[in-house]
């Protein structure tokens, strides 16, 4: 039978030609890629999950140019009883002039940055003077401050049974962020605010796009500690427990550290970033390379056994399991590169780094353990006795998988109707999956910023600023009639849109200018602008720039919900577009950016998927040189996504980023076990056995290397459920869901659908 491997597991044979010298290569690819590590840098930036070349983010990339973003605002949240007490509101104002002077932070928006109107000399003095007045003047002070429209509802809530809820923005500087790191910046934030406020008996909490990158990068750091620890020692344990001779676990245990630190090193060498998602890698690198050395190690401990030498145990692993090996990491990098089908550069990232680390996890494997088989054994004797009495794990295992094989052969009808109609009534569940994202998801939900952004939905409508930019021509100003109707406009149709609340824009102060000094002319305007804090007034208009925003914000919606709010948004502005025809109007905003996107991306790694699976199918029947091959492959390549969506729809979630990537990397491995039982079956069937003897071979020979490599699968992943991220233990759930129905479709119903289908076409016959 042609290799399946396209003769890439020759690969081993020329290690196996000369092992010392393959030795000092890799020992100096080794140290090459050790230097890389120190390399790569964590990245939790919010946005850049949705970098990409669509008008969206195009749109999203000229405001961050115009405007101060909400992804430099660090949202302080302060909670009491009731704000009008003149001792708290001097605390909260020393607060709030401290974090002025603060050198990361380059301006601070409060109630305590609002001014009165312009008096004659044209000065609009501080609403809250130097000296608070009191009694009967501080009530009139506080009904003022209260009702201005740009602190009523925005940076002050109203007072109810559960208290009052004030804000604080604080803008930071990028470059302060870049010298002194985020760790730095946010950890004095939280002390400075803390320290001033909680021992007053107020409640203060952080949010806002850096602090969700602070805790998004700690979680990273966290779990990476956490996965590379963890996975290497259930991998280790479980070889142990089986192996239990020390040098054969060594060698089976080498291969996955050798891969995760030839892929960190490679990755850090190519100036990748360390995200939520490059942080898989690792723990799936380790137990690609556990399954596949297992796999080859088991072959060499059989033929070592049975007498051979241990040049020609290492040859026959090479040219037996080792093109299985090669086809497995083939299919395995081809669902990672599906990932690529996305405009999401960081998932496409991914998908070409995680199909790297898989050839790398290959190229450690039939490198490493032949090499070491052959420096490392030496007494092949004594070997062979001490494996006959000694071992017993592992032929109970063998034991098991044959009684299960006798129970099989006997009547497998039932096992492969059942097989068949689970995979009918899992797709139809599967089907019912709908997109599902929000922002938060991407964020630890034990930690303060989600917390914090919940009180902000409760108490000032939302959390997630939705802005709509206004641009216009050159030869035109922020004073011109047009621009200002224009700008008018906008802020009413944002301001009436059902699901977005907490609406400012420079309309605003010019009716709060109309009702309180009866001036609402557009220089009157630009003059009261002027007089504002400079960060402040940025956020209404970049002269400039020639634009302007109308702001709102939205809670932390599902995508679902939220598309709808700013499509139909987009959709009014249309009516403003036809009266000014020269000024333009554009909805953006990271909320609205990631809601936008959502829908259509995780349609895309959809799409992805199904492609992966028609290649992969394809590609065993271009390497079996067999379309019987090919066919057997659909149910159990099918069955563990469809069982992963069963458990989504089950559990009443819907097809997240992290789901559609947790179903496409585990089908990449899942692929594996299917693969090196369909290379068994032909190695038997090669050899003259009947279908009934093939099978039976099959499963005892390779049912405990499946076994223990899905267990070593699932425990290793299985750890990301303990994330600080929903995204991460979302991936563990499905992880353990798909691998394990993977090994029920490999050891069950795959060898039934075998051993029934030829007595079916007898039947037939017969008939």
């Amino acid at each position: 039978m042609p290799s399946l491997g396209f003769g890439i597991e020759k690969l081993g044979l020329q290690v196996i030609r000369a092992p010392r010298i393959a030795l000092a290569i890799l020992l100096i690819f080794t140290v090459f890629c050790a230097f890389g590590i120190p390399k790569l840098e964590t990245d939790g930036t919010l946005s850049e999950l949705f970098r990409s070349g669509t008008k969206d983010f195009r749109n999203y990339t000229e405001l961050s140019k115009r405007f101060p973003t909400s992804e430099f605002d660090v949202l302080v949240v302060i909670e009491a009883d009731d704000f009008k007490n003149r001792d708290l509101l001097e605390d909260i104002r020393g607060l709030h002039l401290e974090m002025q002077f603060a050198q990361a932070v380059d301006g601070v928006i409060s109630i305590f940055s609002m001014r009165e109107t312009l008096d004659e000399k044209g000065y609009a003095p501080p609403m809250f003077p130097a000296e608070l007045p009191e009694g009967d003047e501080f009530d009139a002070l506080w009904e003022r401050a209260s009702t201005h429209p740009l602190i009523n509802g925005k940076l002050l809530s109203g007072k109810d049974e559960d208290g009052q809820l004030m804000l604080l923005v604080l803008s930071l500087k990028k470059d302060v962020i870049v010298e002194k790191g985020l760790s730095v910046t946010i950890g004095e934030i939280d002390k400075l605010a803390r320290e001033s406020l909680e021992s007053k008996g107020l409640k203060v909490q952080l949010a806002g796009a850096p602090v969700m990158q602070l805790e998004i990068r700690n979680a990273i750091k966290r779990d990476r500690f956490i996965y590379n620890g963890v996975g290497f020692l259930v991998g280790f344990i479980i070889n142990l427990v089986f192996f239990r001779r020390p040098m054969l676990v060594f060698i089976a245990s080498i291969c996955p550290v050798l891969s995760v630190l030839w892929a960190i090193g490679i990755l850090g060498h190519l100036d990748q970033r360390l995200t939520t998602f490059i942080n898989v890698i690792p723990p799936l690198v380790m137990v690609i390379a556990f399954t596949d050395a297992m796999h080859m190690v088991f072959s060499i401990r059989r033929r070592l056994r049975d007498g051979m030498n241990r040049f020609e145990a290492a040859r026959h692993a090479i040219t037996t399991v080792g093109p299985a090996c090669v086809l497995t990491s083939l299919t395995t990098s081809v669902a990672m590169l599906s990932l690529a089908l996305t405009d999401s550069g960081l998932i496409r990232t991914f998908g070409f780094s995680a199909a790297l680390a898989t050839l790398l996890a290959f190229f450690a494997v039939i490198t490493v353990v032949p090499m070491l088989t052959l420096l490392l054994i030496r007494d092949e004797e004594k070997f062979a006795a001490e494996e006959a009495t000694k071992y017993k794990a592992i032929d109970w295992l063998t034991n098991l998988c044959a009684s299960w094989a006798i129970k099989l052969r006997s009547n497998p009808a039932p096992v492969a109707i059942g097989g068949l109609v689970l995979l009918v009534l899992f797709s139809i569940a599967h089907l019912q999956l709908k997109p599902q994202y929000r922002l938060s998801d991407q964020v630890p939900d034990n930690k303060q910023s989600v917390a914090a952004s919940e009180r902000l939905d409760a108490k000032l409508t939302g959390s997630l600023p939705v802005h709509i930019m206004i641009q216009w021509p050159e030869g035109k100003t922020v004073e011109s009639e047009d621009v200002i109707n224009a700008i008018s406009g906008a802020h009413s149709l944002i301001e009436t849109q059902a699901g977005i609340g907490n609406v400012w824009s420079l309309d605003t102060l010019r009716q709060w200018l109309q009702e309180n000094a009866g001036d609402s002319r557009p220089e009157t305007v630009v003059k009261y602008l002027d007089k504002m804090p400079e960060h402040l007034a940025a956020r209404f208009v970049n002269r400039t720039e020639r634009a302007a925003l109308a702001t709102g914000r939205i809670p932390n919606l599902d995508a679902g919900d939220s598309v709808p709010v700013v499509r139909e948004l987009d959709r009014k502005l249309d009516s403003l577009r036809q009266t000014y025809k020269d000024i333009s109007f554009t909805v953006t905003g990271l909320a609205a950016v990631s809601a936008l996107q959502s829908a259509s991306m995780i349609e895309q790694l959809n799409r992805g998927l199904l492609i992966a699976i028609v290649i992969v199918i394809i590609l065993i029947g271009v390497a079996f040189r067999s379309v019987s091959a090919a066919l057997l492959s659909v149910l159990p390549n099918l069955f563990p996504i469809v069982a992963a969506g069963t458990f989504l729809f089950l559990a009443g979630k819907g097809l997240e980023y992290a789901s559609v990537i947790a179903l496409t990397v585990a089908f990449g491995l899942a692929v594996d076990d299917t693969i090196h039982f369909l290379n068994r079956l032909y190695f038997e069937r090669a050899r003259n056995a009947s279908v009934n003897e093939a099978v039976f071979e099959t499963i005892s020979r390779i049912g405990p290397v499946l076994v223990l490599t899905t267990i070593v699968l699932v425990l290793g992943l299985a750890v990301t459920i303990v994330s600080e991220l929903p995204a991460m233990r979302l991936f563990g759930q499905l992880f353990m869901t798909t691998l394990s129905a993977a090994l029920v479709a490999d050891m069950i119903f795959l060898p039934a659908i075998i051993l029934w289908l030829p007595r079916l076409r007898a039947v037939r016959k017969e008939a």
